[in-house]
């Protein structure tokens, strides 16, 4: 893999990067001794201090561990932290990350159907036209680039409205994941009215209050934007 940190800005940020995706699509193997650090730092055209914080960073997400006597080195896979986005989302984005995207989908498909239910339990009017506002300013950009980032906008606010702050949590964990698919969160084959139509019906279930229809519906999208299909809950 080649890695080059040297230009634009946050290099901390840059050099985490990345590192850690090299660790998740299997450049830096589990085991893999970090041993001469100077040259690492060079590869990257950063800093000794730079990559030590990195690395505080990649520790901080379980993707390396220092042993006595050993050094630093990159963590069994299951030390890593998948609940953490940025782990989540270069495995996504790493077809070798033990992380695929139907474990992605496996996870909505217990998340997603029960946060829209919340929502249309406990939102306010705030919530829903919000809700309704984003699901009007996907449908306008359903065929550009935008698409993408105005599909989790309205992912995110469906889960912001369950009021649930482990479930928003949950919610950016799975939007970060996302980030990393090309295809986005719910997009589903066929026309783009078809995704367009059925957020639609999320959307109106939950002003409506209905739960049941708004899981039921959410459901649904993830089914049909899912890799392969997925086993009913």
């Amino acid at each position: 893999m080649d890695i080059d940190v040297r230009s634009g800005s946050g290099l901390r940020e840059r050099t985490v990067e990345a590192i850690g995706l090299g660790i998740v699509d299997g450049t830096y193997p589990p085991g893999h001794r970090f041993a001469n650090q100077d040259e690492l730092s060079a590869q990257l055209g950063v800093s000794r201090n730079v990559l030590r914080e990195a690395f505080g960073s990649l520790r901080d997400k379980g993707l390396i561990e220092a042993r006595p006597k050993t050094g630093t080195i990159v963590a069994d896979t299951e030390a890593w932290a998948m609940s953490d986005p940025d782990v989540l989302r270069w495995s996504v984005a790493s077809r070798s990350a033990p992380t695929t995207l139907r474990h992605v989908a496996e996870a909505r498909q217990i998340i997603e159907p029960a946060a829209a239910r919340l929502a249309a339990l406990r939102r306010s009017e705030a919530d829903a036209e919000e809700i309704v506002r984003l699901c009007e300013a996907l449908a306008e950009c359903a065929d550009d680039p935008k698409r993408i980032e105005a599909e989790l906008a309205l992912h995110r606010a469906v889960f912001r409205a369950a009021a649930n702050p482990i479930v928003a949590h949950l919610a950016e964990t799975i939007s970060g994941a996302l980030m990393g698919s090309p295809s986005g969160p719910h997009s589903m084959p066929g026309d783009s009215a078809d995704t367009i139509g059925t957020y639609r019906r999320v959307a109106e279930a939950i002003r409506a209050g209905d739960g049941a229809e708004a899981a039921r519906v959410m459901a649904e999208l993830v089914q049909a934007s899912a890799p392969e299909p997925l086993d009913q809950p």
